[in-house]
């Protein structure tokens, strides 16, 4: 998903927005399910920040016909324009490290920002059940129901907290 908008400086910023995870907290009957089989513990929404869309797509679009061209990846699977994979759009589940690798270098050359938010769901569990004494139909995923209806994304000191804490414990 893309969205364009333009900053204070009146520089056209396009963004791309993607989540990870599932943002479910409760299943039927009102049962915790996050961090169960199935449903993921964490839940992440991402913001990329591209100040020159058509430059980033000109520039992927002409590495990916160089890789595609490319003799080293003649026997990569995904690189096989009838798969309809790589030789499309490039996507790191599918693609090799040597792929990848050649696109992080290429994205280090254009003006990007880019944004995450990290939710522990474990630890909202608490809250929306709080929340949802207020009001039932509200609070059943990390989000509410109108958080995506929200120009940009929300992000709050409890938010970098979890991430924060649960970062540290990898460690």
């Amino acid at each position: 998903m893309s969205v364009n908008s333009e900053p204070e400086d009146s520089t056209p910023v396009t963004w791309f927005v993607d989540e990870a995870g599932d943002p479910t907290l409760f299943g039927k009957g009102g049962k915790v399910v996050a961090a169960t089989e199935g449903c993921s513990r964490f839940f992440i929404a991402g913001k990329l920040e591209c100040r020159d869309v058509d430059a980033l797509t000109a520039d992927l679009e002409r590495l990916r016909k160089d890789v595609v061209a490319d003799p080293f990846f003649k026997d990569v699977p995904s690189l096989d324009p009838a798969r309809k994979r790589t030789a499309v759009h490039f996507h790191a589940k599918d693609d090799p490290p040597e792929v990848r690798f050649m696109v992080y270098k290429l994205l280090a050359l254009h003006d990007l920002r880019f944004v995450a938010v990290v939710r522990d769901k474990l630890r909202l569990v608490d809250y929306a059940l709080q929340r949802r004494g207020i009001d039932p139909l509200k609070f059943d995923t990390v989000f509410p129901n109108s958080w995506f209806s929200r120009p940009g994304l929300p992000m709050n000191s409890t938010t970098y907290v979890d991430f924060l804490v649960e970062s540290k414990k990898c460690m």
